[in-house]
């Protein structure tokens, strides 16, 4: 797939994820053999500071960490995020508010720290935990500096250099593959084994380090020093039915992971999830379990020793779906030949749906809308590999219910290589929104269906891209869902630097999908240049009387007719001229076909 602008990735709004490349995981629950703790409640055991050079870079001056209570992230921001959900948050927490300020190009670099030291010097393994919320302003696409470190010294002054993130050295990176604006899971449970440097030391201080510019904000609460678990694995986040992190492109077609399968497609599933051994024991025999509706499907070769302190990717190939429609849950869990001493985070969960002919990238759950400023002109593209040869019927949408009725809309078939198009719908008028609400929380999606005038054959291995394109000025958003790889998902619009018009890759898949078979029950949407709307049916399905409502801009005459998914014509009424404004019809459909 050719390489599309990277510089600087579109600014959608909040997004909530399931496990997926990069995630931190969880890490909770198991008993622990905790020896310091420290909730925030007493300020004075912490300190702060702010780093104005380090003889590279000038630093800003004007920011540090809070601590107490009573602090929250700037309600009056452009996109705040919500104050940490910890255990003990009402008696005080830490947090740095990264907002900057205007025309401000100085890079923030400030800490907290530990006023006396924690002893280890009777644990020889060590490990923290902390309750955390933070979410990513552009992952550092602007700036190239934004993290949020954990560092770790044993006098109080010799701390690791800030070039680089080296735990041999004592410094943790939180989320080292976060994408664009991703937030985490409120509070989120980080867990880091620091035996490399603070094992068996008399005298261990911790800091908390944020570097950046115009982030949103970190906050850290509930703070705790335990013996590192003898025997303690953790899904280390990234499980995928296809592999998506690592498979190759030699074919030129990238390997994706698609939410809604028509039967059409199906074809095998090559299970990998990346593990990583927490505790100070090695692992043997570790494997990764799947199950598909609680049915184990498969287990990954038992013959795989997990050492200490590392991770792998494990796999497994040879499975192919079940053809029968519906929705289907994966379970990955991974075991070895010792008891886990807290398998809270040894499984990690996945959906996809099999379908009659809906070709989806999107797992059927929002994660946000996009873009976050609706009125600008854009176009949203998502890519499909094809297993097989296939009609292309038509584009389906997720519109959101903010969207203004009435602006024109259209979708488009582009070419994999080049994002060109090669084929268009009609221009169809949106009538109002439903179902899609504009939080994107809503369960049940509503598709917008653009037909083409033409269907469009397709043959297997080919790639094509499904896209639909507003032309600005009236608000219209669509739904955004699970995260996929960079360079697996487009978007063309204003959102680079100074709102520079480019195709870029987007991390959160757009809710765009390909219709595969003529049948469907979609939205409908009004023809442009007509005078009249069409509403849908109610009820629907029916297999009585389904009631049609339309509505005229001015008195004229009208003919109805229902034909069935070949086009025939199976009923016909001429309803004389009628008056402008609403109207219904009323439709017996006992006599017609499922």
């Amino acid at each position: 797939l050719a390489q599309f602008a990277v510089g600087a990735q579109p600014m959608v709004k909040e997004k909530t994820t399931n496990f997926r490349t990069g995630a931190p995981a969880a890490v909770q629950g198991g008993e622990r053999e905790v020896f310091y703790t420290n909730d925030f409640s007493d300020c004075n055991e912490w300190t702060t500071g702010n780093a104005f050079t380090d003889g590279l870079t000038q630093f800003y001056e004007n920011l540090n960490f809070q601590c107490g209570t009573g602090i929250a992230p700037d309600p009056t921001g452009s996109a705040p995020i919500p104050t940490i959900a910890s255990t003990t948050a009402a008696n005080g927490f830490i947090l740095v508010d990264s907002d900057g300020e205007a025309n401000q190009v100085e890079i923030e670099n400030c800490y907290i720290q530990m006023a006396n030291p924690v002893d280890c010097s009777e644990h020889p393994f060590v490990s923290i935990t902390f309750e955390t919320q933070y979410r990513m302003w552009d992952g550092g696409s602007s700036d190239g500096n934004e993290f949020c470190w954990v560092e770790v010294s044993t006098d109080g002054t010799t701390w690791p250099d800030q070039s680089t993130t080296d735990e041999a050295a004592g410094r943790y990176e939180l989320w080292p593959e976060m994408g664009t604006q991703d937030p985490v899971e409120n509070p989120t449970v980080i867990t880091f084994d620091i035996t490399e440097v603070a094992g068996g030391a008399e005298t261990v201080w911790l800091r908390f380090r944020w570097r950046g510019t115009y982030g949103y904000a970190w906050m850290v609460d509930d703070l705790a020093f335990f013996d590192t678990p003898a025997n303690d694995m953790r899904v280390d986040g990234y499980v995928s039915y296809t592999d998506v992190a690592t498979s190759t492109q030699a074919t030129g077609l990238g390997y994706y992971e698609y939410g809604a399968i028509p039967t059409s497609q199906i074809t095998e599933f090559v299970f990998a999830g990346r593990v990583r051994n927490i505790g100070s024991n090695a692992q043997t025999n570790t494997v990764m379990e799947v199950a598909i509706n609680g049915d184990v499907v498969g287990t990954s070769a038992a013959d795989f020793t997990l050492e200490y302190g590392t991770f792998d990717t494990l796999r497994i190939e040879g499975y192919t779906p079940d053809a029968t429609l519906g929705m289907y849950d994966i379970t990955y869990t991974f075991m070895s030949d010792s008891l886990d001493e807290d398998m809270s985070n040894n499984t990690a969960t996945q959906s996809y749906e099999i379908t009659d002919g809906s070709y989806g990238r999107d797992d059927a759950t929002f994660s946000g809308v996009f873009p976050a400023d609706g009125t600008v002109d854009y176009t949203a593209a998502t890519p499909f590999q094809f297993f097989a040869d296939a009609t292309i019927y038509g584009v389906e949408v997720a519109i959101m219910d903010n969207s203004d009725a009435g602006t024109d809309l259209i979708c488009h078939l582009l070419d994999f290589a080049n994002l060109e198009i090669q084929e268009s719908t009609e221009e169809l008028v949106l009538l109002n929104p439903t179902t899609n609400g504009n939080d994107g929380t809503d369960g049940d999606i509503n598709w917008y269906y653009f037909p083409f005038e033409d269907p469009i054959d397709v043959l297997a291995g080919e790639g094509w891209v499904a896209a639909f394109e507003h032309y600005g000025g009236n608000e219209v958003q669509i739904g955004e869902s699970k995260n996929t790889p960079d360079q697996t998902a487009f978007v063309y619009g204003p959102f680079g630097a100074n709102s520079a018009y480019d195709w870029y890759f987007t991390n959160e898949v757009p809710m765009v999908r390909l219709r595969l078979d003529p049948n469907g029950e979609v939205a409908v949407n009004e023809v442009e240049g007509t005078n009249f709307s069409l509403g849908q049916n109610m009820p629907n399905p029916a297999n009585g009387i389904t009631r049609i409502n339309y509505e005229l801009n001015n008195a004229d005459a009208v003919a109805f007719e229902v034909r069935d998914i070949t086009g025939k014509l199976v009923q016909s009424m001429n309803l004389g001229t009628q008056a402008a404004g609403k109207n219904t019809i009323e439709l017996n459909v006992e006599q017609f076909q499922a």
